[in-house]
């Protein structure tokens, strides 16, 4: 009986035609509120959602919290909260297009570097595995908060400003507007918004015209991210004629055309009583018919159907005066209690009431409307699309959900977000607690809105990132925790790519790659390096450079070099001294220096430069032709003269200076410092002598000086490379990569002190350069000051980064660590960013974990190590169970990972996952099996040819279990290990090159596409 009551009433519906704006009360704006026909004020607030992940019980005790702030708005009609929630995954690539891609290709685009295969992978990938999200609160205030004065005087306002107006048609009703209506909604805003931040959700009250763009998307999803604006009263508006014939027009063509006529572009078309098409979707509503036995949190209803992957939206409305409502209604059933089934209803009424006398727990008007939607003519898809939502309704607490509205317009546009306040939703009685659980503002999001890197919440979500840091991020220190194999070194060049993409490299200089310098272990940054280098292409090439560090011929580099023209190392310069040659003059067991070392080496620091300079007592470095040719040449063509008697390179670098040669001044300078070995003789000088003649080694029983002396003969002796001109020379490079592999040796006390001087050493080499800033001009000399002003100030604004691999190995090492800490708390000032990556949380050391702001999680080592991160960094339990349940390592849908961030002031907790496409996976690829069958093909076939057929064979971005395949049948064959590893590549390698083998399916044939159809090498 009741469904055929509702299938009459929809066929009246449908005979009545009800156009599409006639379900649009909003007339006008005022400030960021917009205003109904009826006087009301309404206003979008933007939910950007918690910051740290929640289970059930903190999601409670939030509602609990926002239940106490906000019961006495809501206690009363007047006030009215709509929650209202979006997820698209079909306009995905729109959403994506916004907060990543655009800015990416732009970038890209502004520094001439070629992406383009990367960039258009990801778009093809992208869309597929991640969905548009959006939530809102839309906060109601009515008439009925006014009292009888206040009533009055908007009715006295709104009657004069309608006298001092003229007739003006359908124009915008902007003499709706009241002062006093005004207030009391701005007081509302700022209520809810001051409790959701802080309750620590996220909230950002929108403009009226960014509102009414949420609106008109939400009407017709076809315009998702289109350029559309309102106009609203104050923009500057094209008059429009009115008809010829029109004796006495009104001054509507004057002013602001009414919302409705910008909002709506085209009617809706019912089909039947339950589909109903506006734009190019057909949209099905599905309503709550009764609310939930079980209320539970939104984020469970948008996590199942996120899962689902279908594009749906809600809409929850409370409103306040639940309790006359309640008084009424338990008053019928209190008269009906004859009846059994009311007993049930009676019981209800009466747990409400004792929540309302026992906790001042109020209740409040509730209903809900949902809709889904599919594109128009494809009555199928949302036919199972709706059956999907109303299921899922109904499995979200044990709700009822119906699909009969009625009119099936209405029921879809009563999910639409502002129009009114309608809804086709059974009005249910709900306590306030339990209604706030069951809005949107749950979900997790990202603190920014746009990033150059874009990650993904488990169930599609979009969470952009920002390497850069920007505003809301000024110090970056990141941390890396994982063991091998979990995905941290692609996650780092995730990171570094994005960081080369963002917008921070576009300064005043124009647009130029950050300044980035890694020491590395092993290849885990090659992949990254060679792709930067195809994309600069062969002129530019040279920017991006990864070298293994070598004690050989072409190495030699001396660490006391200066910036050119200065004769004094600047004071980061030296405090990087003091430690290197701290540490190079300890013993190979102990970490602490000996009695007065310490400062003795800042002395021989300063009298070995002062020894290099034209003063009296010292002996500068002698110039000898044929040592730089070029230098020489230079010296001819500008007539620079020398004393004949006794030239010094000194002078040569001054005179190259003066004549604006500063290229040559530097590999001039080269020859001019100080070497470890004249160390020897600062150590010697009557100056040392006086200070610390008396000064011996209790332990060896040595003068300090002849103890120094011997620690530097033997570093001589060893490193000679360490006491020689600098010939390793990466000249105007802004990406360096240096692997220490070669030469960081590990096992003994001996390989450990090396390591720990190359790990110093070569964080040297990379940022001498980052720690520059306008501040250290007053070092330099005058005749340079011009030249280095400009200089320091582009590297003082450049986004610089410093990446360490394999942080463990500095273990037991003071001084390299005393450097880091150094560099991290001077790191801010100099827009440097820092991130170190280890295998397990300890080895970071505390300082750096403690000033760290990002932190990166891939997986535990084990149970204890799990521990030891919760309670580090005081996890919630939500996080703690991510930690030791959630992360598994990379897999088909990308590599997940915990990121605890300090963003803003705030603590953000995410379980996030890095998903890459195959020719990214393979160009950024650290695993040695995958790498060496990379490389094989970059050299045969080149970069671009050798990543499409690798991403073709291997979509999964790794050949090894192939090469673990192979490799067992040659060790069963007898071949030996090492032999069947290169076998096993270089046969993958063949076939790949020449398509046979698994590479057949890179032949061509009929019906395939362009792709497949690159021509194969061997041919």
């Amino acid at each position: 009986m009741l469904k055929s009551i509702a299938r009459g009433l929809a066929g009246l519906s449908l005979s009545l035609k009800q156009p599409l704006p006639g379900f649009c009360d909003i007339e006008t704006s005022h400030g960021d509120a917009l205003i109904t026909r009826q006087g009301d004020y309404l206003s979008f607030v933007r939910l950007d959602g918690m910051r740290r992940m929640a289970m059930r019980a903190d999601v409670d005790r939030v509602a609990a919290a926002m239940r106490l702030d906000l019961s006495g708005a809501l206690e009363a009609k007047g006030h009215a909260i709509v929650g209202w929630y979006l997820s698209d995954p079909d306009l995905a690539e729109v959403e994506i297009e916004r907060v990543n891609m655009g800015a990416c290709r732009q970038v890209a685009h502004e520094m001439k570097i070629d992406l383009d295969d990367i960039l258009d992978e990801r778009m093809r990938l992208w869309p597929g595995m991640m969905r548009w999200e959006a939530a809102y609160f839309i906060l109601w205030t009515r008439r009925a908060v006014l009292t009888k004065e206040e009533v009055k005087q908007a009715k006295e306002e709104q009657e004069a400003a309608a006298k001092a107006c003229p007739r003006i048609g359908d124009a915008q009703k902007f003499f709706l507007r009241s002062e006093v209506m005004a207030a009391h909604h701005s007081g509302f805003v700022s209520r809810v918004v001051s409790t959701l931040k802080g309750l620590e959700v996220g909230a950002v009250e929108l403009t009226a015209r960014d509102s009414l763009t949420v609106v008109r998307e939400a009407i017709y999803r076809e315009t998702a991210g289109s350029a559309w604006r309102a106009i609203l009263p104050g923009d500057r508006v094209m008059p429009r004629l009115p008809e010829e014939e029109e004796a006495n027009p009104s001054k509507e063509g004057l002013l602001w055309p009414s919302l409705r006529s910008q909002i709506f572009h085209a009617d809706a078309i019912t089909h039947g009583g339950l589909r109903v098409e506006i734009g190019e979707n057909d949209y099905a509503g599905v309503d709550m018919a009764i609310g939930p036995e079980d209320p539970r949190p939104f984020i469970e209803l948008s996590g199942w159907l996120g899962q689902d992957r279908i594009p749906w939206r809600g809409a929850v409305i409370i409103e306040g005066g639940g309790r006359a409502g309640m008084m009424f209604k338990e008053i019928g059933a209190s008269f009906l209690a004859m009846f059994p089934a009311n007993r049930d209803l009676q019981r209800a009424f009466a747990g409400l009431r004792t929540a309302r006398e026992q906790d001042n727990h109020i209740s409040v008007k509730m209903r809900a409307s949902f809709a889904t939607w599919a594109p128009a003519g494809e009555t199928r898809k949302l036919r199972r699309r709706a059956s999907t939502l109303s299921q899922r309704l109904e499995g979200w607490g044990n709700c009822k959900a119906t699909s009969v509205s009625g009119d099936p317009l209405e029921g879809a546009m009563s999910s639409v977000p502002g129009l009114s306040l309608a809804s086709t939703g059974n009005p249910s009685l709900a306590l306030l607690g339990d209604a706030l659980a069951m809005m949107p503002w749950s979900r997790t999001a990202s603190p920014w809105e746009h990033g150059s890197v874009l990650f993904r919440l488990p169930h599609g979500a979009l969470w952009p990132y920002d390497p850069s840091g920007g505003s809301k991020r000024p110090m970056v220190l990141d941390i890396f925790v994982a063991p091998p194999g979990s995905g941290k070194s692609v996650l780092a060049n995730t990171i570094n790519l994005g960081l080369c993409l963002s917008t921070a490299v576009l300064g005043a200089q124009g647009a130029k790659l950050p300044l980035i310098g890694k020491v590395d272990i092993g290849s885990s940054a090659e992949g990254f390096v060679r792709l930067m280098q195809e994309a600069l292409g062969p002129a530019r090439r040279h920017e991006a450079i990864y070298t293994t560090m070598q004690f050989a011929l072409g190495y030699e580099f001396n660490i006391f070099d200066l910036q050119v023209g200065c004769e004094y190392p600047l004071p980061l310069e030296r405090a990087f001294l003091q430690n290197f040659l701290a540490l190079i003059t300890l013993p190979e067991d102990t970490s602490t220096p000996y009695e007065g070392m310490t400062q003795m080496i800042g002395i021989v620091i300063d009298e070995a430069y002062r020894l290099c300079t034209d003063v009296p007592g010292a002996s500068p470095k002698r110039y000898r032709r044929n040592v730089e040719p070029a230098v020489d040449a230079a010296i001819v063509k500008y007539g620079i003269a020398l004393n004949e008697d006794d030239p010094h390179w000194r002078d040569v670098v001054t005179a190259l200076c003066r004549v604006g040669e500063y290229r040559l001044a530097e590999i001039a300078q080269r020859h001019a410092v100080p070497k470890l070995e004249d160390l020897i003789n600062a150590s010697r000088s009557e100056q040392v002598k006086d200070m610390f003649g008396n000064l011996k080694i209790a332990l060896t029983a040595e003068q300090a000086s002849e103890l120094f002396a011997r620690y530097i003969f033997s570093v001589i002796r060893k490193f000679p490379t360490l006491n020689a001109p600098t010939k390793l020379d990466f000249g105007s490079a802004r990406i360096i990569v240096l692997d220490l592999a070669e030469v960081a040796p590990t096992g003994s006390a001996s390989a450990n002190r090396q390591t720990e001087m190359m790990y110093l050493l070569g964080r040297h080499i990379l940022a001498r350069n980052f720690f520059l800033k306008p501040d250290y001009l007053p070092y330099v000399p005058e005749h340079v000051r011009d030249y280095h002003r400009a200089r320091f100030q582009e590297t003082y604004e450049t986004v610089k980064r410093l990446d360490y691999d394999e942080w463990h190995r500095t273990e037991g090492s003071p001084q390299v660590r005393a450097q880091a800490q150094l560099d991290v708390r001077e790191g801010r000032k100099h827009n440097i960013q820092l991130g170190f990556s280890s295998q397990r949380l300890r080895d970071m050391g505390d300082g750096i974990v403690s000033q760290s702001t990002g932190r990166f999680v891939l997986r535990a080592g084990d149970e204890k190590e799990a521990d030891e991160i919760i309670t580090r960094f005081n996890l919630s339990e939500a996080s703690a169970a991510v930690v030791r349940f959630g992360l598994h390592g990379p897999g088909p849908a990308g590599a997940p990972f915990l990121a605890i961030l300090d963003v803003d002031n705030a603590k953000y907790e995410q379980k996030l996952v890095n998903t890459l496409g195959p020719i990214e996976l393979w160009a950024l690829s650290t695993t040695p099996g995958d790498t060496a069958l990379r490389n094989r093909l970059y050299d045969r076939i080149g970069f671009s040819e050798a990543l499409r057929r690798l991403s073709k064979i291997f979509p999964s971005g790794s050949a090894l279990k192939e090469i673990e395949r192979r490799k067992s049948e040659r060790l069963r064959s007898g071949e030996i290990d090492a032999r069947a590893q290169a076998g096993v590549i270089d046969e993958l390698a063949d076939e790949l090159v020449d398509g046979r083998g698994v590479g057949l399916k890179l032949r061509p044939y009929e019906g395939v596409d362009d792709f497949d159809r690159a021509p194969i090498a061997a041919q």
